[in-house]
């Protein structure tokens, strides 16, 4: 085995804890919408979502990562949670 099949084994490992953790992060979204729902806020709260996006992307100017593609990702995790309550509360995209 060589470095290269080695330095490939570690990232498809760092990978699937990535993927492991937005699954943990979109499953949230059952005990989010509960609280949104007892707070009286609506799915979509834009505020929060600047705050998240806000957070991260003060972490990635702290790691040195590009901040456009941190905000990209973040974007596509806030969706990904929204679009998970909206299914969860019947108001889904229907096929």
């Amino acid at each position: 085995m060589n470095e290269l099949e080695d330095i490939r084994r570690e990232i498809e490992e760092i990978d699937r804890e990535i993927l492991a953790l937005i699954d943990r992060r979109v499953n949230m979204a059952e005990r989010v919408l509960e609280s949104k729902r007892i707070n009286g806020t609506s799915i979509n709260d834009q505020k929060q979502n600047e705050v998240v996006i806000n957070r991260a992307l003060n972490a990635a100017t702290e790691l040195n990562l590009d901040p456009g593609s941190i905000k990209a990702i973040f974007e596509v995790l806030i969706r990904m949670s929204i679009e998970r309550q909206n299914e969860l509360s019947g108001k889904g995209r229907l096929p």
